[in-house]
Protein backbone atom coordinates (compact mmCIF):
# COMPACT_ATOMS: atom_id res chain seq x y z
CA UNK A 1 0.00 0.00 0.00
CA UNK A 2 1.22 3.49 -1.05
CA UNK A 3 -1.42 5.37 0.17
CA UNK A 4 -4.74 5.81 1.98
CA UNK A 5 -7.61 8.47 0.79
CA UNK A 6 -11.33 9.44 1.79
CA UNK A 7 -12.68 6.26 -0.37
CA UNK A 8 -10.20 3.28 -0.40
CA UNK A 9 -6.61 2.20 -0.19
CA UNK A 10 -3.69 2.96 -2.93
CA UNK A 11 -1.73 0.66 -4.46
CA UNK A 12 1.49 0.27 -6.42
CA UNK A 13 0.44 -2.11 -9.47
CA UNK A 14 1.97 -3.16 -12.39
CA UNK A 15 0.55 -3.22 -16.20
CA UNK A 16 1.48 -6.63 -17.29
CA UNK A 17 0.95 -5.74 -20.56
CA UNK A 18 3.51 -2.62 -20.66
CA UNK A 19 5.30 -3.47 -17.71
CA UNK A 20 4.02 0.17 -16.60
CA UNK A 21 4.31 0.91 -12.96
CA UNK A 22 0.59 2.36 -12.13
CA UNK A 23 -0.74 3.28 -8.86
CA UNK A 24 -4.04 1.08 -7.99
CA UNK A 25 -7.14 3.53 -6.12
CA UNK A 26 -8.75 0.76 -4.33
CA UNK A 27 -12.19 1.19 -3.21
CA UNK A 28 -14.09 -1.31 -1.38
CA UNK A 29 -17.93 -1.21 -2.35
CA UNK A 30 -20.32 -1.53 0.20
CA UNK A 31 -22.99 -4.64 -0.36
CA UNK A 32 -26.16 -5.09 -1.54
CA UNK A 33 -28.19 -5.73 1.96
CA UNK A 34 -29.18 -2.83 2.89
CA UNK A 35 -27.49 0.17 1.75
CA UNK A 36 -28.45 0.27 -1.60
CA UNK A 37 -28.43 4.30 -1.26
CA UNK A 38 -25.28 4.63 0.21
CA UNK A 39 -23.95 2.20 -2.65
CA UNK A 40 -25.11 4.10 -5.22
CA UNK A 41 -24.27 7.29 -3.84
CA UNK A 42 -20.53 6.19 -3.73
CA UNK A 43 -20.85 4.83 -7.39
CA UNK A 44 -21.93 8.24 -8.74
CA UNK A 45 -19.29 10.43 -6.92
CA UNK A 46 -16.37 7.75 -8.38
CA UNK A 47 -17.95 7.58 -12.02
CA UNK A 48 -17.84 11.47 -11.23
CA UNK A 49 -14.20 11.20 -10.77
CA UNK A 50 -13.35 8.98 -13.41
CA UNK A 51 -15.25 11.34 -15.86
CA UNK A 52 -13.00 14.41 -14.90
CA UNK A 53 -10.13 12.69 -14.78
CA UNK A 54 -10.77 10.80 -18.02
CA UNK A 55 -10.24 13.86 -20.01
CA UNK A 56 -7.00 15.58 -18.39
CA UNK A 57 -4.01 15.74 -20.17
CA UNK A 58 -1.71 18.18 -18.57
CA UNK A 59 2.08 17.66 -17.03
CA UNK A 60 1.07 18.81 -13.49
CA UNK A 61 -2.28 16.86 -13.37
CA UNK A 62 -1.66 12.87 -12.19
CA UNK A 63 -2.73 10.78 -15.16
CA UNK A 64 -5.80 8.99 -15.72
CA UNK A 65 -5.02 5.06 -17.21
CA UNK A 66 -8.54 3.21 -16.95
CA UNK A 67 -10.70 1.62 -13.91
CA UNK A 68 -12.41 -1.80 -13.73
CA UNK A 69 -15.27 -2.57 -11.33
CA UNK A 70 -16.58 -6.27 -9.76
CA UNK A 71 -18.80 -6.75 -7.17
CA UNK A 72 -16.59 -5.85 -4.00
CA UNK A 73 -14.22 -3.05 -5.53
CA UNK A 74 -13.84 -0.97 -7.78
CA UNK A 75 -9.98 -0.05 -8.80
CA UNK A 76 -9.12 3.30 -10.77
CA UNK A 77 -5.47 3.13 -12.33
CA UNK A 78 -3.55 6.45 -12.45
CA UNK A 79 0.23 7.29 -12.94
CA UNK A 80 2.41 5.89 -10.25
CA UNK A 81 4.41 9.22 -8.50
CA UNK A 82 7.57 7.69 -7.26
CA UNK A 83 8.71 10.52 -5.03
CA UNK A 84 5.06 10.43 -3.39
CA UNK A 85 2.94 14.17 -1.45
CA UNK A 86 4.62 17.56 -0.90
CA UNK A 87 2.73 16.97 2.80
CA UNK A 88 5.23 13.50 3.45
CA UNK A 89 7.97 15.17 1.74
CA UNK A 90 7.87 17.75 4.36
CA UNK A 91 8.15 15.31 7.15
CA UNK A 92 10.88 13.39 5.73
CA UNK A 93 13.09 16.36 4.69
CA UNK A 94 12.00 18.88 6.42
CA UNK A 95 11.37 22.82 5.62
CA UNK A 96 12.03 23.79 1.80
CA UNK A 97 14.37 26.27 0.26
CA UNK A 98 12.47 28.98 -1.16
CA UNK A 99 13.72 28.20 -4.49
CA UNK A 100 12.11 25.15 -4.98
CA UNK A 101 8.76 26.41 -2.89
CA UNK A 102 8.61 28.77 -6.05
CA UNK A 103 9.26 25.58 -8.61
CA UNK A 104 6.68 23.96 -6.46
CA UNK A 105 3.99 26.67 -6.65
CA UNK A 106 4.37 27.32 -9.97
CA UNK A 107 3.89 23.72 -10.60
CA UNK A 108 0.60 23.72 -8.68
CA UNK A 109 -0.80 27.32 -10.63
CA UNK A 110 -0.21 26.32 -13.64
CA UNK A 111 -2.35 22.74 -13.04
CA UNK A 112 -4.99 24.85 -11.21
CA UNK A 113 -4.46 27.53 -14.37
CA UNK A 114 -5.42 24.41 -16.79
CA UNK A 115 -7.98 22.99 -14.34
CA UNK A 116 -10.15 25.67 -14.32
CA UNK A 117 -9.62 26.02 -18.63
CA UNK A 118 -11.39 23.27 -18.47
CA UNK A 119 -13.96 24.30 -16.04
CA UNK A 120 -13.27 21.78 -13.00
CA UNK A 121 -12.88 23.40 -9.92
CA UNK A 122 -10.81 20.64 -7.18
CA UNK A 123 -11.88 21.94 -3.85
CA UNK A 124 -9.09 20.09 -1.72
CA UNK A 125 -5.71 21.28 -2.65
CA UNK A 126 -3.42 20.48 0.26
CA UNK A 127 0.10 18.70 0.92
CA UNK A 128 -1.22 14.96 0.78
CA UNK A 129 -2.59 16.07 -2.86
CA UNK A 130 -0.06 17.19 -4.30
CA UNK A 131 2.74 14.69 -5.31
CA UNK A 132 6.03 14.77 -6.84
CA UNK A 133 7.67 13.00 -9.10
CA UNK A 134 11.84 12.02 -8.94
CA UNK A 135 12.36 15.19 -11.59
CA UNK A 136 10.77 17.21 -9.27
CA UNK A 137 7.87 17.42 -11.34
CA UNK A 138 4.22 18.37 -9.38
CA UNK A 139 1.06 16.52 -10.35
CA UNK A 140 -2.29 17.54 -8.69
CA UNK A 141 -4.26 14.17 -7.22
CA UNK A 142 -7.20 13.56 -5.45
CA UNK A 143 -10.27 14.25 -7.30
CA UNK A 144 -12.79 13.32 -5.03
CA UNK A 145 -14.89 15.82 -4.03
CA UNK A 146 -13.66 18.41 -7.42
CA UNK A 147 -16.56 18.88 -9.75
CA UNK A 148 -17.14 21.24 -12.81
CA UNK A 149 -17.91 24.78 -12.61
CA UNK A 150 -21.84 25.29 -12.34
CA UNK A 151 -21.29 29.30 -12.94
CA UNK A 152 -22.46 29.48 -16.00
CA UNK A 153 -25.57 27.61 -15.37
CA UNK A 154 -26.33 29.46 -12.31
CA UNK A 155 -26.02 32.47 -13.94
CA UNK A 156 -29.21 32.04 -16.26
CA UNK A 157 -30.93 29.90 -13.74
CA UNK A 158 -30.17 26.78 -15.31
CA UNK A 159 -28.28 24.97 -12.29
CA UNK A 160 -29.98 21.71 -11.21
CA UNK A 161 -28.98 22.08 -7.58
CA UNK A 162 -27.71 24.56 -5.42
CA UNK A 163 -23.38 24.61 -5.20
CA UNK A 164 -21.55 23.78 -2.17
CA UNK A 165 -18.46 23.82 -0.35
CA UNK A 166 -16.21 20.94 0.51
CA UNK A 167 -12.53 20.61 0.60
CA UNK A 168 -9.60 20.87 3.66
CA UNK A 169 -9.88 23.41 5.97
CA UNK A 170 -6.90 25.70 5.57
CA UNK A 171 -6.04 25.13 2.06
Amino acid sequence: MIGTGSFGHVYLGLNPLTGELLAAKQVELPNNSGSDGRREMMLKALQREIDLLKDLDHENIVRYLGSHRDEQHLNIFLEYVPGGSVASMLVNYGPFQEPLVKSYLRQILLGLEYLHGQGIIHRDIKGGNILVDNRGVIKISDFGVSKRDETEEMMNGNATHRASLQGSVFW
